[in-house]
């Protein structure tokens, strides 16, 4: 009797197991899934992170502590939403330097600027910030389409320059499949469902994520020559701008705050070499086509008629206030934060 029981039992899981198979291996057949990736921070999270061990212990205005960045549920940094009823609304693109994690919440540019023009308009403004470290211009306009255009904010403000010369001048164009920062991916798939795929199938997976995303290319520059660079990024820029138009956004073009000056401080040019070395570049070629880029966002405000912030001439390039050659601290912030809000005023008015 058990025998018979047992024989059941086995029978059915193995049915269970054949048709679980099966209805796996035609669900794949009819397409893999794949996805365009919009990199935001993560939503809904909350994550206190120390800097990198490559700055020293206490840098230029930044203290070895952990910061903590926090994220609402549709991946904007907090704060964000200070008023549920705003009488306008800033949206701020960009990468790290938008960002903005190491220094504490309400220190951020894209928070403070809201901040400001409130008290010198009289109006309730909503800031959000949408930075997210290694984010590039086509990342900016898939967050701009995905996330941003639906939200009818008065005003979208891009800045984007040293992800781009980086990504481009390493892989080369911004649609290479080779980095966690690549535009499409393959879906995450459980154990099981992977090994149906590689063995029923025969598709080969992409390898997970290393934790280095340019690994195998950090030997090796594709192209750094500043009209080529500065081609692609074009592109992006106005894109950016045509889709703002199209939806009644104002679009503002900031240029990139740096200390790239003709010769590097002694302790960035220790910091930033190793990876020139790397590339097989030199510093000039390096900052030649990263002042290409800034100028390329001048020459598109320029064209366009768009309001630009030009903040890689107004920061003064010094440690007051960045602690290495992008990003701010504190002080730095404050300034920038002013500037862009005073820059603002006639357009929220």
């Amino acid at each position: 009797m058990y025998a018979v029981l047992y024989s059941f039992i086995g029978l059915a899981l193995l049915l269970v197991c054949f048709f679980s198979v099966k209805i796996v291996r035609d669900e794949v057949r009819r397409g893999y899934e794949r996805t365009l990736i919009m990199r935001e921070p993560r939503v809904s999270s909350d994550l206190s992170k120390k800097p990198p061990a490559y700055l020293p212990k206490v840098a230029d205005g930044l203290e070895n502590k952990p910061y903590r960045l926090r994220a609402d549920e549709n991946g904007f940094i907090l704060p964000s939403a200070i008023h549920e009823k705003p009488d306008a609304s800033i949206v701020f693109l960009g990468g790290s330097t938008t960002e903005c994690h190491y220094m504490d919440e309400e220190a951020r540019f894209p928070y403070l600027v809201g901040r400001t023009l409130e008290a010198s308009l009289g109006k309730r403004i909503n800031s959000y910030n949408t930075g997210c470290a290694g984010n590039n211009t086509l990342h900016c306009n898939l967050l701009l389409q995905g996330k941003v255009v639906p939200m009818h904010p008065r005003v979208a403000v891009l800045m984007e320059c040293i992800n781009d010369l980086t990504f481009l001048a390493v892989l080369g164009d911004y649609w290479s499949p080779s980095a966690t920062r690549g535009i499409v991916q393959d879906k995450e798939y459980n154990i099981f469902k992977r090994w149906i795929i590689e063995h029923l199938i025969g598709h080969k997976l992409a390898a997970p994520v290393q934790n280095d995303e340019f690994a195998g290319a950090r030997t090796r520059v594709v192209d750094i020559a500043p009209d080529k660079v500065s081609a692609q990024f074009r592109k992006n820029i106005e894109l950016f701008v045509y889709i703002c138009r199209q939806h009644g956004i104002t679009p503002v073009l900031m240029t990139q705050f740096n200390r790239f000056t003709e010769t590097l401080p002694p302790n960035l040019h220790d910091q930033m070499q190793p990876m020139y070395d790397q590339w097989g570049v030199s510093y000039e070629q390096y900052r030649a086509s990263y002042n290409a880029l800034n100028e390329t966002t001048r020459t598109v405000a320029r064209e366009r008629g768009v309001l630009l912030i030009d903040l890689d001439r107004l920061v003064p390039k010094s440690k007051d206030h960045m602690y290495d050659v992008v990003h701010l601290n504190a002080n730095g912030s404050r300034f920038v934060a002013d500037t862009v809000a005073k820059a603002l005023e006639p357009v929220l008015r």
